[in-house]
């Protein structure tokens, strides 16, 4: 299946995660849970400021980029009073996204159940 990704859409990053998820035993249920999650920070568009993410959150932004799904980035931007401010941020690796779904393995990555388990558990005790 050709992909051409000007956009990560839903069924886009679906495709990717299955890939990598469905062997490790998660159903479609909740890697659809998942990719509404991973989407809703980055709604419409490709990257997201770092700042913005709970330590949990960055737990499974570093699985995604350990994956190849996702990526970091830094830039620097000068302040009015001449000092530099660093500023992360996280944005899709298409072309690594469009491989893993080409791609007729899927990807052994480790157990991501307990990392789920964690990030929605501790959002329900919130």
């Amino acid at each position: 299946m050709e992909v051409n990704i000007e956009i990560v859409t839903r069924d886009i990053l679906y495709a990717a995660l299955s890939k990598i998820l469905m062997k490790k035993g998660m159903n479609e249920s909740e890697i659809y849970e998942i990719t509404d999650y991973i989407l809703g920070f980055f709604g419409f568009e490709d990257y997201l400021v770092d700042n913005i993410l709970t330590p949990i959150d960055r737990d499974i932004f570093y699985y995604l980029e350990e994956c190849g799904i996702l990526k970091t980035e830094s830039m620097e931007v000068n302040l009015l009073k001449g000092r530099q401010w660093r500023i992360h941020l996280w944005t899709f690796r298409k072309e690594r996204i469009k491989d893993i779904i080409e791609s007729k393995e899927i990807i052994d990555v480790e157990d991501v159940r307990k990392l789920y388990e964690r990030l929605f558990s501790e959002k329900e005790e919130s």
